[in-house]
């Protein structure tokens, strides 16, 4: 009798564990595809940010200009949101080949 209780709770216990880990792997899938997204719209804006902007350029002894430190601390900044979206990408990439 302990038995078919056992056999019967698991039975019942299956088809729960199993639409929870569904529900967990199109989670997983949903945030890797965001995480994607967002990483592709940053290196858009990162390259789209090449140009300088107006007050990123000092004029040269040569009659040139060259661009100043506004310029370059706005490229670290797209460069570190491109890092950052990637490694949210890599990590929900991670979280869902650890689900399937």
């Amino acid at each position: 009798m302990k038995r078919f209780v056992l056999w019967s709770l698991l039975a019942l216990a299956m088809p729960v564990a199993a639409q929870n880990r569904t529900a967990d792997l199109d989670k997983a899938y949903q945030e890797a595809r965001t995480a994607y997204n967002e990483w592709q719209s940053a290196i858009a804006r990162r390259d789209q940010g090449v140009e300088s902007q107006a007050g990123e350029r000092i004029g040269s002894a040569a009659g040139g200009s060259r661009p100043n430190e506004n310029y370059f601390a706005r490229q670290a900044i797209l460069e570190q949101q491109v890092e950052l979206a990637r490694q949210r990408y890599e990590a929900a990439m991670k979280r869902w080949n650890d689900l399937k």
